[in-house]
């Protein structure tokens, strides 16, 4: 019975190939991006699945409150805690510490040199964190100070084909020469929140600190703690109280403990974590899939829509079944089969394209994704086939097998001009579309106007470089002035990442005393810089005078020059700011010396902070070079050129140039919106596609079923434009219908969306009209185009139809 309706359904397919061909494009299409979306979901969901027994490991966070009564979280730590954790609690299997380090140089015994950035562990990280091994040992490191374990990328730029370990690294820095042995290559999975070109061993980065108290050092170090096996090592209340207070054991009472999964890493961090550089988003995922759903839909709304228009065309078919003993079980099971038989075909067709475009996926997701047969992949398929084929063909099952066969003998009722299920099924098609439309228009929109808002600062022709050099910089900034098209260089901190530091991100405490006598206090964010960074980056002074930058004056003054901006201004609530002395706890006392106009170096989706210009060489490891348009190329080659030289020179420079404008730096706080703003474009182009292949099918069948209609209407002198007219007219009203549904309900959206950012673009009048004007010109087109031929045949031939 089974292979006799897979063998009606074929020929049916056979015989009208035209509309099954519509049918089976919408599931395809839908079925593909669903099928892209599918996969990258499930990508970000297990993100460091790549560890075994990862649901045991936490990573520890800070938890204090401000003066001001804020919640702060923080990721950093000290490295102190792990012998805590391992001596006094006895649920806790292993704890390791790790310190993020910054961009070192190294050369090779054959003379090449090679940049990365590094990672100090101790003796458990590879325990707790088993990276693929493709050589060595990597717990081989804590035998020896002077052993390093590196990534598979790095070792391959390093030696090549060469097996890395044996191999010797030399680093020249402070005036002295290590030489570092490679123990071990590990492969890094993308999916990985830690990230690495070396590791050394936690020993190494003491050694340069001698003396130094690690109780309370915490820059860039992450702790993590694993659980004992057994109930999936979950923490438990009263474990959770007894290691939250395990900083007491330092003297910090007032500072909690919180426990993150490194599951929970990826999607749900909610506080400012600068180390970690893939962090992904759950609003993303929730809209990726609710387009994934819309778009599947709008493939089954298609196949039931036209499967229900064609259904005048089988009525003598099913009347004769129905006389020769049919019951409607079987006519039933026999148009299920048909739409089971189609939505196979089509999810075929749908894995193969999902295979095809992978790769402009990946590029365009910046993700590693593969289509491999799993159990998920084999659900995804069950449902696509069981799922979405009975749900599409449930309504023309059903409504096909209940059609009295007298009727079906007499023609039947004609479901193209007056079916409501149709127009309903077609208005929602629309109505997504539409929809569609507007989120991407504002997405568009709300990009342009955050890459062309006035940030209070020039953004244009300058290059930052990082170099690592912060001592001493007069000749070399000198060395690069004297080329004409160097108009002006400031050394800095990478500023397009401001806002995500530990110690000044959300902005540090300052406090002052009024003039009433009593003490005041504001969050300013710091920007360290020096005294050439206003005129590089054109900052326009307000009252006093600019930023001044003495290095030998720095290390005695205790007492330097600030400047602050408009923002910290209106936030002391003070006539003149200038003169009067801050404080901050760590760092003793300053004094206001101008103002300047607010600039923006951040998102836009935060309003400009507080923030003071504070001069501190040790902090400003970027030089951001002011060139002029013309002769761009030359003047990099030219600064890459000085660059090279001044690297042979200074043991501490890093060897390799590389550099970014610094607009290209500043439009990475937009990486989310360009994400979506591709994947709505996506989306929107695919369904209005499967909304006119929808169109265009149910046009053919309304044509073909209105045949008659048609010629007599010439026959009684009605112009080929006129019949052409009224068809455009049938769908233009359902076009109007979801529009004025749309509309609202776009409008809603798009406020929603908007309203994540401090300084939003208007939602425009003319977007909607956008919109609609391109559903409509795409519809009538359509139309027109399928109506227009048979308008226009010779009305006896019309007449002869059947």
């Amino acid at each position: 019975m089974i292979k006799h309706y897979v063998k009606v359904a074929l020929r049916l397919i056979k015989r009208s190939f035209l509309f099954s061909s519509i049918n089976m494009l919408g599931f395809v299409f839908g079925m593909a991006a669903a099928f892209l979306i599918y996969l990258w979901v499930v990508d970000e969901l297990t993100y460091d699945d790549c560890f075994p027994e990862v649901n045991r490991v936490y990573r520890t966070i800070e938890v204090k409150r401000e003066p001001s009564g804020e919640i702060k979280e923080s990721p950093s730590t000290i490295r102190s805690l792990t012998k805590v954790f391992r001596e006094d609690f006895p649920q806790v299997e292993e704890a390791t510490a790790i310190k993020y380090g910054e961009l070192h140089t190294f050369e090779t015994e054959s003379h090449k040199k090679i940049s990365g950035h590094g990672l100090y562990v101790d003796s458990a990280f590879f325990r707790i964190f088993p990276f693929p091994v493709l050589e060595g040992n990597p717990e081989y490191i804590s035998n020896n100070p002077d052993n390093v374990v590196l990534s598979e990328l790095t070792a391959q730029k390093m030696f090549g084909k060469k097996p890395a370990v044996g191999q010797k690294l030399t680093y020249s820095g402070y005036g002295r020469e290590r030489i570092y042995n490679v123990v071990a290559v590990v492969k890094i999975p993308s999916k990985s929140h830690i990230q690495f070109d070396i590791v050394y061993p936690m020993e190494a980065y003491g050694m340069g600190m001698m003396g130094h108290n690690w109780d309370h050092f915490r820059e860039s170090i992450h702790v993590y703690v694993k659980m004992k096996a057994g109930d999936e090592g979950k923490m438990y209340q009263q474990e959770l109280k007894s290691m939250s207070r395990a900083l007491s054991k330092f003297g910090e009472k007032r500072t909690l403990l919180r426990f993150q999964s490194v599951k929970d890493i990826h999607l749900h961090t909610t506080f400012p974590d600068p180390c970690v550089k893939n962090h992904g988003n759950m609003a993303t995922i929730y809209l990726f899939t609710a387009l994934a759903i819309l778009v599947i839909f709008m493939g089954a709304f298609n196949f039931t829509t036209l499967s229900t228009a064609r259904a005048s065309l089988r009525y003598k078919e099913i009347g004769v079944r129905k006389i020769t003993g049919a019951k409607r079980k079987t006519l039933i099971s026999q148009f299920l089969s048909e739409s089971l038989v189609q939505a196979f075909i089509s999810l075929i067709l749908a894995l193969a394209l999902t295979e095809l475009m992978l790769p402009l996926f990946n590029k365009f997701m910046d993700t590693e994704i593969s289509l491999r047969l799993s159990w998920a992949v084999f659900f995804y398929i069950l449902f696509g086939i069981v799922g979405i084929g009975c749900l599409a063909g449930s309504y023309p099952a059903f409504y096909l097998s209940s059609i009295n066969p007298l009727l079906a003998f007499k023609g039947g009722q004609k479901t193209g001009k007056k079916g409501g299920l149709i127009k309903g099924l077609v208005c929602i098609q629309f109505f997504i579309a539409l929809t569609l439309m507007l989120l991407t228009a504002i997405v568009f929109k709300q990009l342009h106007y955050m890459q062309n808002k006035d940030l209070g600062l020039d953004k244009e022709n300058v290059v930052s470089v990082y170099t690592s050099l912060w001592y001493n910089v007069a000749g070399f900034k000198q060395e690069l002035l004297r080329n004409p098209n160097v108009k002006s260089i400031s050394m800095g901190a990478p500023i397009e990442s401001l806002g995500e530091g530990e110690a000044h991100g959300d902005g540090s405490l300052f406090r002052w005393t009024n003039i009433d006598g009593q003490e005041d206090s504001l969050k300013m964010v710091i920007v360290f810089a020096d005294g050439d960074f206003s005129k590089t980056f054109g900052l326009e002074l307000i009252k006093g005078k600019l930023l001044e930058s003495d290095f030998g004056k720095y290390w005695g003054d205790r007492n330097p020059g600030i400047v602050i901006n408009e923002a910290a201004w209106k936030g002391m609530k003070v006539a003149d700011p200038i003169g009067m002395e801050l404080q901050m706890n760590t760092w003793g006392k300053m004094h206001i010396v101008g103002v300047v106009k607010d600039f923006n170096f951040q998102s836009l989706r935060e309003k400009i902070k507080p923030a003071i210009l504070y001069y501190s060489p040790e902090a400003l490891s970027y030089m951001h070079i002011k060139i002029a348009p013309e002769h761009r190329q030359e003047t990099l080659k030219f600064i890459q050129r000085k660059y090279e030289e001044m690297a042979v020179q200074d043991d501490l420079f890093v060897k390799d140039f590389s550099y970014q404008f610094f607009s290209d730096a500043l439009n990475k706080n937009y990486t989310k919106e360009h994400q979506q703003s591709r994947m709505l474009l996506f989306f929107t182009v695919l369904a209005i596609v499967i909304a006119m292949l929808g169109v265009f099918g149910l046009v053919a069948l309304s044509t073909e079923q209105r045949t008659k209609e048609i010629g007599v209407r010439k026959v009684n002198g009605a112009h080929s434009n006129r019949i052409v007219k009224m068809f455009c007219m049938e769908y233009l009203k359902w076009v109007g219908i979801a529009f004025v549904v749309a509309s609202p309900i776009g409008y809603y959206l798009m406020y929603r969306w908007l309203s994540e950012f401090a300084y939003q673009t208007a939602i425009s009048w003319w977007l909607f009209i956008l919109a609609g004007a391109v559903i409509t010109g795409v519809t009538l087109l359509t139309v027109i185009g399928q109506t227009w031929r048979k308008a226009s045949q010779n009305p006896v031939v019309s007449l002869r139809y059947e």
